[in-house]
């Protein structure tokens, strides 16, 4: 079939980017050339790859805070989608932030002549797709380090319920194992994503204008980038109806894609939530849910996106799972999880249910994330 009869929604960039990242994941098709160093030289130039996702690039923060802090003289560039660069605004640890949109062959060609320009010492590809992977092995670079992927592992845990994981590494640390094969030494302690205060002004003039400035807040973020992670939309509006009678003032986060949704699961609570859907920005939000006692959510950026300012979360899990590298990382945070023989049934919530019931998620009903949620809500504030 020709590219140009192919439907408009099913784009073809899309599919045949997914199919060269799965032959990406396989190491003896695609042979590695990798300096394993010692250390970074105090005025190197570094160049970090990470196109997206949200929620990948949020428990990234700790390893570039560590580049900084372990090379304060060097220059660290982050490549990134364009959409997401907002999440390091005012940050102190990155000295330029390179974006794309799209990241189509065309803009890669591009971007790949003005990197190259560049001459970094120290190329850094923490994505490890087909994109990132056409950028880190054409650039020249005297070191250079790519993320490890478990896509073998993952595959046969999905497919052949094969457990091949040793030990539940989370994202987050594989990261930080990428400044580690550099000699940086990165911190077990827990670092706050730094919030500007241009974002705290803009998420309490959001909360000004409701009323609820100093109020007892629970955020709630119905909304993923894959619909089979999310938890039904009406147990959502039970829980924030429960809530709202328990005294809490709840509130609705997410992004432009999920107003719709949200404003029909705040139609369904009976109980008028602050409806800030797609109005604050990416550090806008972190800013309020800095705010907020607790995030109810599903598999998805904001679950990372509070637990980086410390607010803890009651997370529903469905078709991924613990192995996969994304479970909260705060000790009060809470996941809601059922064991089904078909658990994990993707990597990332992208395909459909198998069965069409997303069991996984639709057993899990409201007085279950209650009892969760009342739970973290009256145990003592500590630190993780």
């Amino acid at each position: 079939m020709a590219w140009a009869k192919w439907p408009p929604f099913f784009p073809r960039e899309h599919i045949s980017f997914k199919i060269l990242d799965l032959i990406a994941a396989i190491p003896y098709i695609r042979p590695q050339k990798m300096e394993y160093v010692a250390m970074v030289h105090a005025r190197s130039k570094i160049l970090v790859i990470r196109l997206s996702s949200l929620g990948d690039l949020i428990l990234m923060v700790p390893m570039l805070r560590a580049l900084r802090s372990g090379s304060p003289g060097a220059q660290i560039h982050l490549v990134c989608k364009e959409k997401y660069a907002g999440l390091f605004e005012g940050n102190g640890f990155l000295d330029r932030i390179i974006t794309v949109g799209r990241g189509g062959f065309g803009e890669l060609i591009e971007l790949r002549s003005a990197l190259d320009r560049e001459r970094y010492d120290v190329i850094i590809d923490a994505h490890n797709v087909i994109r990132s992977s056409a950028l880190f092995h054409t650039l020249r670079a005297r070191r250079k380090l790519q993320i490890r992927k478990n896509e073998i592992q993952k595959l046969l845990l999905i497919r052949g319920k094969a457990n091949l994981y040793r030990h539940d590494t989370s994202q987050a640390e594989r990261y930080a194992a990428l400044a580690r094969e550099l000699g940086i030494a990165v911190t077990d302690e827990f670092e706050e994503l730094p919030v500007p205060g241009s974002a705290v002004t803009g998420a309490q003039r959001a909360l000004a204008r409701a009323g609820w400035a100093g109020k007892s807040l629970v955020a709630f973020a119905p909304g993923a980038r894959w619909r089979t992670k999310t938890w039904p939309e009406e147990y959502y509006a039970r829980l924030i109806g429960a809530v709202s009678r328990r005294g809490y003032e709840p509130l609705l986060i997410g992004g432009a894609d999920d107003s719709a949704a949200n404003a029909g699961i705040a139609r369904m609570s009976g109980a008028a939530p602050l409806d800030l859907t797609g109005t604050l920005s990416i550090i806008e939000s972190a800013a309020v849910l800095k705010e907020c006692r607790a995030l109810v959510t599903n598999d998805s950026a904001p679950l990372h996106l509070a637990e980086a300012v410390r607010t803890p979360v009651v997370a529903f899990f469905g078709p991924t799972v613990r192995e996969f590298g994304y479970y909260p990382r705060l000790a009060r945070s809470r996941v809601l999880e059922i064991a089904l023989s078909c658990r994990p049934c993707s990597r990332n919530g992208a395909r459909a249910c198998p069965y069409g019931t997303k069991e996984c998620l639709s057993a899990i009903e409201p007085p279950a994330a209650l009892e969760a949620l009342a739970t973290l809500l009256e145990e003592k504030q500590v630190l993780p």
